[in-house]
């Protein structure tokens, strides 16, 4: 499954990645997505602040992903615990690639955040943009601090084929949830024709060459 995981990373990443630059223009420069830069830098400082005085709200906030996805997998959580230094979630049936590396491709509160937009009244547009920006900004700098190749969660499911999943999986969550706060859910789907695009050539270039 693991090798499963890796290959649909590959396919997801290669042309997400390369479609960023085809839908870059249409945001950038925008006034939410400015807002949204510049809080998920302060989000950034404030999680390396977070880190360092209280750490375990960052393993806590890791651990309760791992809980969330095991509860989509139809798994019964049993147990939680969260240190300064690791933490640890217990719940019924097998491990699974996906509830595993889910703490490090899910961007968990921002998602949420977008997933409550239509709570936010239109005068509160950009606070939620800012609220966004913030815990974006934190979520991509615990990956950064955590996606190192010694975690176990890494290592169950072999290091080389969890990171190439982490990163197609990364940047498909982190990239559309950046793209949904600045410019709502059209500008997703305008990203996945892109990435569709990106993909069909990229095959027709692999097919042209195997002739």
């Amino acid at each position: 499954m693991s090798v499963f995981w890796a290959l649909v990373g590959l396919v997801l990443g290669v042309p997400l990645s390369l479609a960023l630059p085809r839908v870059w223009p249409l945001f950038a420069g925008d006034g939410d997505f400015v807002a949204f830069a510049g809080a998920a830098g302060a989000g950034g400082v404030l999680t390396l602040l977070v880190l360092r005085f209280v750490p375990v709200l960052a393993v806590l906030e890791h651990e309760l992903t791992h809980m969330l996805v095991a509860l989509l997998h139809l798994r019964r959580p049993l147990s939680l615990s969260a240190g300064a230094r690791e933490g640890e979630v217990t719940y019924t049936g097998q491990s699974a690639m996906l509830i595993r590396l889910a703490p490090y491709v899910l961007p968990t509160f921002t998602l949420g955040l977008l997933l409550a937009a239509p709570l936010f009244a239109a005068a509160h547009h950009r606070t939620h943009v800012l609220l966004c920006g913030l815990t974006w900004g934190f979520h991509v700098t615990t990956l950064l601090e955590e996606a190192r190749p010694h975690q176990p969660d890494l290592k169950e499911g072999g290091v080389v084929r969890s990171f190439v999943a982490l990163l197609g999986l990364g940047v498909l969550f982190y990239g559309g949830a950046a793209l949904w706060a600045v410019g709502d859910f059209d500008l997703v789907r305008t990203w996945a024709r892109a990435a569709l695009d990106e993909a069909r050539g990229l095959a027709a270039g692999v097919g042209d060459r195997s002739e």
